[in-house]
């Protein structure tokens, strides 16, 4: 079955489990949810924060 005129260079549709982003859109969309769960962690007195400040000292400890 041959494929409809015009086809070739079309993007593909995005099916309901994907999203195409440009780069900026990809980069910008990470940045929100980096800046997102940092401001929830913030919010809950920084226990996110906490536990990596405690794996990173222990990571420390073992190459001393």
């Amino acid at each position: 079955m041959s494929r409809p005129k015009g086809s070739k260079n079309q993007q593909a549709i995005a099916t309901p489990d994907t999203v195409q982003f440009t780069v900026e859109e990809r980069i910008k969309f990470i940045a929100d949810l980096i800046a997102d769960r940092i401001a929830e962690d913030e919010a809950d007195g920084f226990p996110l924060l906490k536990k990596i400040q405690e794996v990173d000292n222990v990571s420390r400890q073992q190459t001393a």
